[in-house]
Order: structure tokens, then sequence, then C-alpha cells
């Protein structure tokens, strides 16, 4: 079954922009693990922004399980699909509690308190998300990939059916990196999400997601397993970079740049 259905979808910004969609048609189904990559500029966060409902298609439209995602309220949307944005600045001191709470929002009234109930969800997605030693800490003393998994934990208390992960690694050193891909592939095999992760990291993406789709201005050129989209001849083609294609004895696969060319 589809969750997410993408119908001759239309779409770019008024001002001078490198990319536009133009009548995309995707389907990504039920459980799913999937990457958008390319270049900046490529079209991946607003394609993931299109699918959350926090921009509107200027042509064509997007259903959440059957349903045009504009039908649905933003409190029903909200209990099927979290975003986690690329960098996120609250305006208050808050801890690392405080703001997995927020997750729980779409299932509360305005003056309702969290019941026992919403503190497990709580709870549990912090341990899920590797948080839980930290849950009494102030968000701003954390490092990036703390803030990064308290943030995936917030989204995770929405219980929601899809995880929409806008560029999760950015600015994280190669450890974090790899701790937080291996959540995300946790996370999907655990608790049946479908999780569309927005990367650059090529290598990552090889070794953790189970689709690719490989954009480039604004349009999906390949689509499909790691091994049929990551190709030399492909990367090449949208990033403009020769690599080498290594594998490791334990067999997982590494792409090492050789040369920068001109962009086409």
């Amino acid at each position: 079954m589809n969750l997410f259905e993408l119908q001759d979808l239309s779409f770019s910004f008024p001002t001078a922009s490198p990319f536009a969609l133009r009548s995309l048609d995707l389907s990504i189904g039920q459980g799913e693990l999937v990457g958008f990559l390319g270049p900046n500029g490529a079209g991946k966060s607003t394609l993931l922004r299109l699918m959350a409902g926090l921009l509107k298609p200027q042509a064509g439209r997007v259903l959440l399980g059957g349903k045009p995602l504009a039908a649905h309220s933003a409190k029903e949307r909200a209990k099927r699909v979290a975003f986690v944005a690329q960098s996120t600045h609250f305006a208050f001191p808050l801890s690392v509690w405080e703001i997995v709470e927020m997750g729980r929002h779409p299932y509360l009234g305005r003056f309702d308190l969290m019941g026992p109930k919403d503190k497990d969800i709580c709870e549990r997605s912090l341990k899920l998300c590797d948080a839980w030693d930290f849950k009494d800490r102030s968000f701003d003393e954390l490092s990036g990939g703390e803030k990064q998994r308290v943030l995936l934990a917030s989204a995770l208390a929405q219980t929601p059916q899809a995880l929409l992960l806008d560029e999760p690694t950015l600015s994280l050193d190669l450890a974090h990196q790899l701790l937080l891909f291996e959540i995300i592939q946790k996370l999907h095999r655990s608790e049946g999400l479908t999780v569309i992760v927005a990367t650059h990291e090529l290598n990552l993406a090889s070794r953790f997601l189970d689709r690719l789709l490989l954009m480039k201005k604004g349009q999906v050129v390949a689509d499909g397993g790691p091994r049929q989209v990551l190709t030399p001849a492909n990367i090449h083609s949208v990033l403009n970079v020769k690599v080498r294609k290594l594998k490791d004895p334990s067999g997982i696969v590494h792409f090492v740049p050789t040369r920068l060319e001109a962009a086409k």
C-alpha cells in the first residue's frame, strides 16, 4: 500500500532558482526506507516540505494514505507525518524532555496535561534515539549530534507513520553521522516506519537506505536500490564528480572522489 502518492506535481519558487519540479509522479509505500540524493538546489528539501504539507503544490497533488494531503487538518497531518528540519531554534531555553513533550501536542487539547501514556511514549522515544541519559539537560547545552537525536525523539513521540528528515547529518562529525543513520535504520525496522531522508551522504545512503532517488534540478534521474542508482556514471552525471567505487572486506561499498569537473 502506498503511503504517499505524488501526482503530476509541480512547484517552483517565484525568485530565480536552479530547479523547478515539473509534472512529477512518485509513489512511496508504507514501511519504505528512502533517500533523496543530489546536489544543492536539486529540490530534495522542497520535495520533503511538499510531502509534509509545509509547501503547497502549484499544480498536481500529494496524497497521504489515498487522501489529498490538503484535505487533512494540520493536527491530522502531525499524527501521521513528522518532519525534522535541517536546523531548529527555540525562542526560549528548553530542556530535552520539554522538547520531546512537544511531539505529543497533536494528541492534546489546548489546556490538557500529558497523561501516563504520553509520558511513556516520550520516554520510549528518547530511549530509542539513545537520548534518555540527557533528558534533564538544556537543549542549548547539547552537541550537534545530541540535538539531532533529541529532535528525532520529539518527532518519534508524534507516533507518526512517516518520518521526513531533511539533511539530518548536516554539520555532524563522522561518528555522529554514523550513529544517527544507525538509529534511523533501527527505527525503521523496530517501528515499521516509513522513513524518507534528504541527504548528501552517498556512502551512508548506500549502506543504510533501501531505495534511493537521485535528483538534479528538480527531476528524479534515477530511482531504485543503491546498487542500481549509485553508479559512478550516475554520480558523475548529477554531481560532476568522478568517483571510484570500492568495497571493503566486509562488503560495504564506498565512493571515493577522484576528480571534480566543471558543472554542466
